[in-house]
C-alpha cells in the first residue's frame, strides 16, 4: 500500500514539474522566441522617428508619409487566394515600378517569384481565422495605397505609419546611417547618427490589435484597442550645411581628378569640437540603402584605420618641443645622409639630404632622416606618453556609431626601430578623425576637445544641450604657438606653397604614407593626406583631407594640398574671412 502512495505522488510531482515546465515555456520562451502573426509586434503602430537638423535647422532625415495595409480574416467577403493575387503586385519592391525598369524589362522572373512568394504571404495570414485583425504590408506609399483601395475589398484597412526620407539624399550619407528593420520587422537605425542616437529618434511605439489571454492567445471577442505612438526626439547636427556642400563638391570632383579609391574630408572648430563638415566619396543614398554595397555603409573617417605618414611629423615635434629636448633652431647632426638603424636604412622621401637642417627646416622638407634626430632626443617612453595624450590608441568619443580606436601597440612591445619608424608616421595605426582631433589641439593653444557632431537634442518636454566628452591640456600654448609657425612655414616655403591661396596665413603640412600589404610597403599605392588650420593666428577651422590610393600621382602635395586650398578657399569666402597679407 505504501509502495502504492509512493508511486502516486512521484507521479503527482513529475505531473506538476510538465506543467511548471509547460507554463515557463508559455509565458518566457514562446513569448520572447516566436514572432509570428498572433506575435505583439504584428499590431505595432510605430511611433514617427524624429527628424535630424544641419546647424540651420534644415531637415538632412525627417519622415514621409506612408501607410500600413491590414486584413481582418473575419470580415472578408473575397477568398484569400483571390485577394492575394489582386493586390500582391502592388506590394512587392518598389524597384520593379520604376520607370527604368519597365522599359529594360529586366528581373522579370526575381519580379515573378517575388510575387508569388508576397501572395504566398498574404493568402495564409487572411486565412488565419483565429486573428481579427493582421498585417499584410508596412511603409506603403500613397499611391499604392490608392491602387489597393480602388480593389474595393472588404475587410481590408489602412492606418497611418511613416517612411524614412533624406530630402538632401546623398549628402552626408555616411554620417547619417539609415533607418532599415531588425529581426523583428520594427524600424532600426544603423551606422551613424542612425545608429548611435536610436534610442532617442525611434520614439515609443504605440499598439493596434486586440486582448489576449494570459497564454498570449487572442479573445475573439475581445476589444480592438489601439495605443497612440509617441514621436522620437529630433536631432540638431554641428554640421553647417553650406560647408557640407563645398566639401563633398570639391572631394566628389577630386576623387575622379586624382584616380583615388576613396576620398574623405573632416572639417572641425578646433575651440569647440563642432564638426562643421564630415564628407566621403564614394557615397550612397539612405533612401534606398538596399541597392548599395554594403561596403558603402561605413564611414572612412571614423571606421578607416591607416598609416599617418607624414603628418605624424607634427605629433613628434610637438613632444619634442614641448619637453625642451628640441627648439626650432636645433640643428639636425645626423641629415647628412640616410641612416641606418637596427638593420634598417631609413632615408628621405625624395633622396635629397640636408645636412645641419634646423627643426624648422625637418618639418619643411618633411624629413624622415631629420624625425628620427627627434625621436632620439624623446626616447619610447616620453614619445609613448605623448601619443596617448594626443589620444591616439582611444576613441574619440565622437557621437557616430562603429567608431574603432586605431592601433597602438603597447609600449613594453616597442623596440628602437619602432621608436624610429613611429617618428615619421609608420608602424602606428590611426583613424582620420584622431588626426584631426590631434591637430585641433595644436590650433587650440594646446587644450584637446573631443569632437562632436550633435549639438542638442529636442523633444516636447524641453531639449539636452550637448557638451564634449573631454577637454584636457596636453602641450602648452608656447609650443602650441611654435608648431604653429613650423606648419605655417612648411605651407608657404614646402612642395604645396604654389596651391596654397595668396595672403592668408594657413598652417598645414602634407603626408604621403605607404600601404603595408603582406609583411611589406606596396610600393605604388599610397594614403595621401593634408592637414592644416586657418587662420593660423586665430583658426576658424582645422581639415583633413584624405585620398586611398590616388593614381595620378602617390604624394599628398599633389593630391590632397590643393584639394584641402581649394575648399579652404571656398570657406574663407563663406566666413568672409580676407587676406591678412
Amino acid at each position: 500500500m505504501q509502495r502504492r502512495i509512493r508511486i502516486f505522488e512521484i507521479l503527482i510531482i513529475l505531473v506538476a514539474i510538465a506543467i511548471i515546465c509547460r507554463l515557463f515555456y508559455w509565458q518566457f520562451i514562446n513569448k520572447l522566441g516566436t514572432r509570428d502573426d498572433q506575435s505583439a509586434a504584428e499590431n505595432i503602430i510605430p511611433a514617427a522617428r524624429g527628424e535630424i537638423f544641419t546647424s540651420d535647422n534644415f531637415p538632412l532625415a525627417a519622415n514621409q508619409e506612408a501607410f500600413i495595409v491590414y486584413g481582418k480574416p473575419n470580415e472578408l467577403k473575397d477568398d484569400p487566394v483571390k485577394i492575394a493575387k489582386s493586390i500582391a503586385p502592388f506590394l512587392i519592391s518598389e524597384k520593379y515600378a520604376t520607370e527604368e525598369a519597365k522599359l529594360a524589362d529586366i528581373d522579370q522572373k526575381a519580379k515573378e517569384e517575388e510575387t508569388k512568394k508576397k501572395e504566398e504571404d498574404i493568402k495564409n495570414k487572411l486565412s488565419n481565422h483565429s486573428l481579427i485583425w493582421v498585417q499584410l504590408a508596412r511603409k506603403i506609399p500613397l499611391s499604392t495605397k490608392q491602387k489597393i483601395e480602388n480593389q474595393h475589398i472588404e475587410g481590408l484597412g489602412f492606418e497611418s505609419d511613416e517612411k524614412r526620407f533624406y530630402p538632401e539624399a546623398s549628402m552626408a550619407a555616411q554620417v547619417l546611417g539609415f533607418v532599415g528593420s531588425d529581426k523583428y520587422g520594427q524600424d532600426t537605425g544603423y551606422n551613424g547618427l542612425e545608429g548611435y542616437w536610436n534610442k532617442k529618434l525611434r520614439g515609443k511605439d504605440g499598439r493596434l490589435g486586440q486582448e489576449k489571454d494570459p497564454f498570449g492567445i487572442p479573445i475573439l471577442v475581445g476589444n480592438y484597442k489601439p495605443v497612440a505612438p509617441q514621436k522620437g526626439s529630433s536631432v540638431y547636427l554641428t554640421i553647417d550645411r553650406t560647408i557640407q556642400f563645398f566639401a563633398e563638391e570639391k572631394l566628389r570632383d577630386a576623387v575622379e581628378k586624382y584616380g583615388a579609391k576613396q576620398g574623405t574630408v573632416i572639417i572641425e572648430d578646433p575651440k569647440t569640437g563642432n564638426i562643421l563638415a564630415l564628407a566621403t566619396y564614394p557615397t550612397y543614398n539612405p533612401s534606398i540603402f538596399t541597392e548599395y554595397d554594403q561596403s558603402a555603409y561605413k564611414n572612412p573617417a571614423i571606421g578607416d584605420v591607416y598609416e599617418p605618414g607624414s603628418t605624424f611629423k607634427l605629433v613628434t615635434m610637438s613632444a619634442a618641443i614641448d619637453l625642451t629636448k628640441v627648439t626650432p633652431e636645433t640643428k639636425c647632426d645626423v641629415c647628412s645622409g640616410p641612416r641606418s638603424i637596427g638593420g634598417y636604412e631609413i632615408s628621405t622621401w625624395n633622396k635629397k639630404y640636408f645636412p645641419d637642417s634646423t627643426m624648422t627646416d625637418v618639418i619643411k622638407h618633411s624629413d624622415n632622416v631629420g624625425m628620427t634626430f627627434v625621436g632620439d632626443k624623446l626616447g619610447i617612453d616620453k614619445f609613448y606618453d605623448y601619443i596617448k595624450k594626443f589620444g591616439f590608441g582611444t576613441a574619440t568619443g565622437i557621437d557616430l556609431q562603429s567608431e574603432v580606436e586605431g592601433n597602438i601597440r603597447p609600449k613594453d612591445d616597442w623596440k628602437t626601430i619602432d621608436l624610429v619608424t613611429a617618428s615619421f608616421g609608420q608602424g602606428l595605426a590611426v583613424t582620420p578623425i584622431q588626426v584631426v582631433q590631434a591637430v585641433s589641439t595644436i590650433a587650440n593653444n594646446g587644450k584637446l576637445i573631443s569632437p562632436h557632431i550633435v549639438q542638442k537634442i529636442k523633444n516636447d518636454s524641453g531639449e539636452e544641450i550637448i557638451k564634449p566628452r573631454e577637454e584636457r591640456q596636453v602641450i602648452t600654448p608656447k609650443t602650441s604657438a611654435i608648431i604653429t609657425e613650423m606648419m605655417v612655414n612648411a605651407v608657404e616655403n614646402g612642395e604645396a606653397k604654389f596651391f596654397a591661396p595668396k595672403g592668408y596665413r594657413i598652417a598645414g603640412k602634407t603626408g604621403t604614407a605607404q600601404i603595408p600589404v603582406a609583411g611589406h610597403y606596396d610600393p605604388n599605392k599610397t594614403i595621401a593626406s593634408f592637414v592644416g588650420f586657418a587662420p593660423a593666428e586665430n583658426p576658424r577651422f582645422v581639415m583633413l583631407v584624405r585620398f586611398t590610393e590616388p593614381s595620378s600621382s602617390i604624394f599628398g602635395a599633389e593630391t590632397a594640398a590643393p584639394t584641402f586650398f581649394a575648399i579652404a578657399h571656398d570657406v574663407f569666402n563663406y566666413f568672409g574671412i580676407t587676406p591678412s597679407k
